[in-house]
């Protein structure tokens, strides 16, 4: 971790002398003699940054070392702190001078030109009294780096008795060999294991299933986070009667870290000959092996792969070539992107054992030796220390170990009410297992994946959430920025591949993409383990011991009288994670006391208001309000101009947003979804442009215009646009042109929701051309007689298209003619008494509705006739219709035959209150499935 902030420091030393000459050219002295003292940190931090691989590794077992970690990491935090206060006084000034320039051109009149030039000013306050602050400021400034470069020269006198190796390498194994590495062999009692018995029926058929078209050799893989049962599920295949029939030959090879080319080889031609091969060359071992290899069926264990290098992997691969078909490689590994390097054929994902098999390993190990009498005594707690173990296999088989020599009740007792990561012979047995995944990660992804102890455990975790508070602490800081996010999913995405995160949920629309995830219990103790002096979560039973150096807080609901500021030093607080508190309101002692906060989080907490003082909190970047009961939102809150997510989902209450919030210029997530009351939108959100998310936005008279949106073409993802009240002048038009909706490219999701009350022009709605990359579009209450024609002229990468509740709409566009259209949701159109030909798009198109797989159609109340076409050759409707549903179409009363009969790839057929339409269904038995009031 400390090599992580260590160059977040370094990072922000080097832009900031340039940074701070270009603003001060009147203060080039003081700003040089500062210039002095940033490069005696940067190169004495640079020094120690050397050596930081070394020291981490031997913090496990030193603790003098481990002590001078938690120094430096102190120290990086508060030169982080300092920087960032210098940053945002700069950027203060700014504003400030922005502002004053504004006042200045309102004075000269309305429609008067405003150019001063920026470095001079003829304002008195500005030239006077601003200086003056400046100065007083930046004299603080260099104070405060003084004492930082004093306090660093004392860690780099201190880092010199420690002797570190400069640069060290060697994927997580140091000098004192801290977490060895455990080879494993093909042979294990399967009496032993417990739960695996359906996950090697899955393994085995796909070791021994052959295809006359397979490639030689196929790779099989088992993938799952460290101790959850790999070696032992490919050990139960190896060793496996009717498997070893199966192979000519069969190579058990432990590859482990680092990926050594020869020496996998080597051991290869010893399993295929058994004997040493006297062959020091690797392409002569490689010819070698393709000899002995040739024409015979083989099955070879690689375990424990961890190098994603196809370079390394490849020559192997390509000696294996020769062998008969039907031969196999199991590969076990903790990382999806390693078997996807490996060109796996087959992935199996190796989840949790149950409880009862949890239960029978552990006790097969914890009451081995003891009476009846024991095991009844104890048996209690001893299932309540399996739940904690989730179902890891290493964990069950560790609480055993731990458990069977302690013999009283009160002993079992102390081990269950500690944490797990508190009992040496966890830290010993466990998590050396879990630490070889965590010592083979960048340093960045350490620091992201440890951060994640601040998370209470089972809390399921929002990604796009995660990623914006990992933003929030600096650790996307030296990425561009126009890429942070781009950057932090893809950390996220590493790090679950490597099993460090399970029970992923995708998103319904785009299953490649993750929305949400869980720690697994041990992993989540194994991460607080790791940062347990940096992160601190208290409950209503917890001590109120005194946690000096803690950065990051969890304070989950409690009904006592202990608050952050009763437990530790509020002062170096970073991330303060309060959800659910019943309180109403923050203490303005806790407030004032947060004084280097990035991440506030609140949600779901009984909060109204926040103080005004919120505003002196000048470091945060992240504010979590969401399904708070907040009513509204302090001016003050628009001087945080570092912050970059305001998250306001769910906030039944909240009625208006500040006015000046367009000061909010580094403002990158504004989250206003579900919040019923927020009809009106300010004019100054128009100065947001660096802006992304804006879930909801309120349009109408009296309230927000459509052009406030006009420069925020950043924005991303899902934009949902209210229309409060009718838009039907020619100035609505204008204001629906200066929207500029078409100008913004990374809108993937688009909602248009008109209220009861709101009529809209056609030529407003024409006005609202999307971007052309849209995928999702629904339109949503419109009250028009007819759709605009952007809907099929601009739309040619839509994806999926809802229209709802149109209830004066009386036919459908030709939605045929959108060529990659894939599902369509037709609902509550009243109007709608005839589909014909036009909604195919006919004529003039050949091939109809090329890519739909799903079409609804839903309380169409006047809907009569959907009518037929003529086949004819070369022409196709919906080739590729998977799924057709109608539902309370009351007056429908055919579908058209070309539908029925010509659409060979319909599979479900759902028909539910349509009591006028008749079927044929002696004409419609290809139909895999067909779903009818009557049960059909």
């Amino acid at each position: 971790m400390a090599e992580v902030l260590v160059s977040i420091v370094v990072e922000q030393l080097g832009n900031f002398v340039v940074e701070q000459v270009k603003e001060q050219v009147e203060e080039l002295k003081m700003a040089i003699g500062i210039k002095e003292e940033i490069q005696s940190l940067s190169l004495k931090l640079k020094m120690i940054r050397e050596a930081l691989d070394d020291a981490e590794r031997k913090r496990v077992k030193d603790e003098n070392v481990k002590h001078w970690l938690e120094v430096l990491e102190i120290f990086s935090y508060d030169a982080d702190n300092v920087l960032d206060e210098w940053r945002t006084r700069i950027l203060q000034k700014e504003i400030e001078r922005h502002d004053s320039l504004l006042v200045a051109g309102a004075g000269a009149g309305a429609g008067a030109a405003v150019s001063i030039p920026k470095k001079k000013v003829s304002c008195f306050s500005l030239s006077c009294c601003f200086t003056f602050k400046k100065l007083e400021i930046n004299r603080d400034i260099v104070r405060k780096i003084k004492e930082l470069d004093v306090k660093l020269e004392e860690i780099v006198r201190g880092k010199d008795q420690f002797n570190f190796v400069v640069n060290a390498t060697g994927g997580g194994v140091s000098d004192q060999d801290v977490f060895r590495r455990v080879m494993t062999t093909g042979i294990v009692d399967e009496s032993e294991v417990h739960g695996r018995d359906s996950d090697k029926e899955v393994v085995m058929r796909k070791l021994v299933e052959s295809s006359d078209l397979e490639n030689v050799p196929v790779v099989v893989s088992v993938v799952g986070t460290g101790g959850i049962g790999k070696t032992t599920l490919a050990q139960l295949a190896y060793g496996d009667e009717e498997l070893k029939g199966h192979f000519d030959k069969r190579i058990w090879i432990c590859v482990s870290n680092p990926f050594d080319e020869v020496k996998v080889a080597k051991a290869i031609l010893e399993g295929l000959t058994k004997s040493s091969p006297n062959l020091s060359q690797f392409h002569m071992l490689l010819e070698r092996i393709q000899e002995c290899v040739s024409k015979i069926r083989f099955f070879l264990v690689l375990d424990d792969v961890w190098s994603e290098d196809y370079s390394r992997w490849e020559p192997l691969k390509n000696s294996l070539k020769n062998g008969a078909p039907g031969s196999r490689i199991l590969v076990t590994s903790r990382s999806e992107r390693v078997v996807g390097m490996m060109g796996s054929s087959y992935m199996h994902r190796l989840g949790q054992i149950s409880d009862s098999d949890c239960w029978a390993l552990f006790s097969r190990i914890a009451f081995s030796g003891r009476s009846n009498e024991d095991r009844e005594n104890l048996e209690d707690i001893g299932r309540r220390v399996v739940r904690k173990c989730k179902g890891l296999p290493l964990a069950a088989k560790t609480m055993g170990s731990l458990l069977r020599f302690k013999v009283t009740e009160q002993e079992w007792q102390t081990v269950l009410d500690n944490p797990i990561w508190e009992q040496k012979e966890v830290t010993v047995d466990l998590f050396p297992h879990l630490y070889l995944s965590y010592d083979d990660l960048p340093p960045i992804l350490k620091r992201c994946f440890s951060y994640c102890a601040i998370f209470p455990k089972d809390t399921v975790i929002n990604v796009d959430k995660l990623v914006r508070i990992w933003m929030a602490q600096g650790f996307l800081s030296t990425v561009e920025n126009n890429q942070q996010e781009v950057r932090g999913r893809e950390y996220f995405v590493n790090l679950a591949m490597r099993s460090f995160f399970h029970e992923l949920e995708t998103d319904d629309k785009n299953t490649s993409v993750i929305i949400s995830c869980k720690m697994h219990d041990v992993v989540h103790d194994f991460a607080q383990f790791l940062s347990r002096n940096d992160c601190y979560s208290i409950s209503g039973t917890e001590s109120t011991e005194k946690v000096l150096n803690v950065h990051h807080l969890c304070w989950e609901r409690t009904d006592t009288a202990v608050t952050p500021v009763s437990i530790c030093d509020v002062g170096k607080i970073r991330s303060l994670f309060a959800e659910h508190l019943l309180a109403k309101e923050l203490t303005l002692d806790l407030v004032k006391g947060l004084k280097c906060l990035r991440v506030l989080n609140l949600h779901g907490c009984g909060i109204q208001e926040l103080p005004q003082e919120i505003g002196n909190l000048f470091h945060l970047r992240y504010i979590d309000l969401s399904s708070s009961r907040v009513q509204n939102l302090p001016e003050a809150i628009c001087r945080l101009c570092n912050l970059q997510t305001l998250d306001l989902q769910g906030c039944k209450r909240l009625s208006g947003l500040p006015q000046h919030i367009g000061k909010l210029i580094n403002l990158r997530h504004l989250i206003t979804t579900d919040t019923p009351k927020l009809e009106s939108f300010p004019q100054d959100i128009g100065n947001l442009t660096h802006l992304r998310t804006l879930s909801d936005f309120a349009v109408g008279k009296g309230s927000s215009k459509l052009g406030y949106i006009g420069k925020l073409n950043q924005l991303q993802g899902y934009v949902s646009i209210h229309v409060i009240d009718s838009l039907n002048s020619a100035e609505d038009v204008v204001e629906a042109q200066n929207a500029a909706l078409r100008m913004k490219p990374h809108i993937k999701e688009l909602r248009l929701s008109f209220y009861w009350a709101s009529e809209v022009s056609m030529d407003v709605m024409e006005a609202l051309v999307p971007p052309p990359n849209l995928r999702f579009l629904t339109i949503n209450g419109y009250r028009g007689t007819q759709f605009p024609t952007w809907i099929t002229l601009s739309l040619n990468n839509l994806r999926v298209l809802t229209l709802s509740e149109c209830f004066n709409c009386t036919f459908l566009p030709p939605l045929g003619k959108l060529p990659f259209l894939e599902i369509l949701w037709i609902r509550l159109m009243d109007e709608l008494k005839h589909v014909g030909n036009e909604f195919l798009g006919l004529p003039g198109t050949i091939n109809t509705f090329p890519k739909l797989k799903k079409l609804r159609f839903s309380y169409c109340s006047e809907w009569e006739e959907w009518t037929d076409i003529k086949p004819e050759v070369g022409f196709s409707v919906m080739p590729s219709l998977k799924e057709l549903e109608l539902n309370c179409c009351e007056k429908l009363n055919s579908l058209p035959y070309c539908l029925l009969q010509r659409v060979s790839s319909l599979e479900s057929l759902k028909i539910k209150m349509c009591p006028c339409l008749e079927l044929d269904w002696t004409e419609i038995t290809h139909i895999q499935s067909i779903e009818t009031d009557d049960g059909m």
